[in-house]
């Protein structure tokens, strides 16, 4: 059920909008429902916050029932949309459960919820950069199964953007100049790394957990790369291989095969700090190249937990900030 709500979704197009009672604009039904989610309500709940009868509301979100005036001037003062919104003519696009991280521990409210908010933020997004053109880099489409793996995809994309042997610099810049917009945002939730949304025609956004460490970020922002650049289809696959991606993109097996040699907590800090990457995600990707065995691996988790590096990592401040910037900025006409 939750992926056939987030990932096999329809779009809602124009034509399942309806003629408002008061003019002729029509009501995107669509953008309804998106408030409504947004707000984290049920049907039951927002009737009863505008004083509807709960199949009555149905009715209209399905399109069967034309709103009143009344209606809309309620949607209106309760979810905290301008009239405008509601009269939208633009589609909702499904988010993936399949972007999202740890999706079986969270429930389908969140999953909705975290849709409807993103949905919103890239309406406001597309808005504002219609008719311009963020990109100064190709970003490519490679599946996995025709180019040799994820990790061979990650090679070709480092190769195609001329990235130097070593740790990626700025990587949000970096994706930025694909036309990509990266937004930094408030999730409901703790357990949602970021996802990335990609309507037709427009730009890509991928929208990340403002409270990550900046190690963390990096390897995330990574990940959501990896789902842009690889995948326009759901498969059993798409999380692993997008997190191979991002191994391979952010710590090339090449280049940092030797460097786990006599790994403990003191080598991986210094990696770190050397490639921008958690502890805790050079652990992993030193155990999946099998540079150390699964006893020693144990071991290192352990340690990991005892010193409480699990939450609080050290040496984060060795890490440069990478802010995404401000849409504003990027429109703005070169000097």
């Amino acid at each position: 059920m939750i992926q056939k709500l987030l990932f096999g979704g329809e779009e809602i197009p124009a034509e399942n909008s309806q003629q408002g009672s008061a003019g002729s604009l029509q009501i995107n039904v669509g953008m309804l429902t998106l408030a409504r989610e947004a707000k984290g309500y049920t049907q039951k709940d927002l009737a009863k916050q505008i004083g509807c009868n709960q199949s009555r509301l149905s009715r209209i979100e399905a399109g069967e029932l034309m709103p009143q005036e009344s209606d809309v001037q309620g949607f209106v003062e309760v979810l905290g949309q301008k009239r405008d919104f509601f009269f939208q003519q633009c589609a909702t696009m499904p988010a993936s459960v399949s972007f999202y991280r740890k999706t079986q521990s969270l429930p389908l409210k969140v999953f909705r919820q975290c849709n409807a908010h993103m949905n919103i933020m890239r309406l406001e997004i597309e808005q504002k950069v219609a008719g311009t053109n963020l990109q100064k880099r190709e970003l490519p489409y490679l599946p996995p199964r025709e180019n040799g793996g994820a990790p061979a995809v990650a090679k070709m994309v480092r190769q195609k953007w001329g990235i130097k042997k070593g740790a990626v610099q700025n990587l949000t810049q970096l994706v930025e100049s694909t036309g990509c917009v990266i937004v930094d945002y408030p999730f409901p939730t703790t357990k949602l790394d970021g996802l990335c949304i990609r309507a037709p025609e427009k730009p890509p956004i991928i929208f990340l957990n403002k409270e990550l460490p900046k190690s963390r970020r990096r390897l995330s922002l990574a990940h959501e790369l990896g789902h842009l650049v690889m995948h326009n289809e759901p498969h059993e696959r798409v999380e692993d291989e997008a997190w191979e991606f991002a191994g391979e993109f952010l710590m090339p097996a090449a280049e940092i095969n030797q460097r786990f040699g006599d790994l403990d907590l003191d080598k991986l800090g210094q990696l770190k700090k050397e490639w921008g990457i958690s502890m805790q995600a050079l652990l992993y990707r030193a155990r999946k190249m099998e540079r150390i065995g699964e006893s020693y691996y144990r071991f290192l988790w352990m340690q990991i937990g005892k010193c409480g590096y699990r939450v609080n990592e050290p040496f984060e401040d060795a890490i440069p900030d990478e802010k995404p910037t401000p849409i504003e900025e990027r429109l703005k006409p070169p000097d």
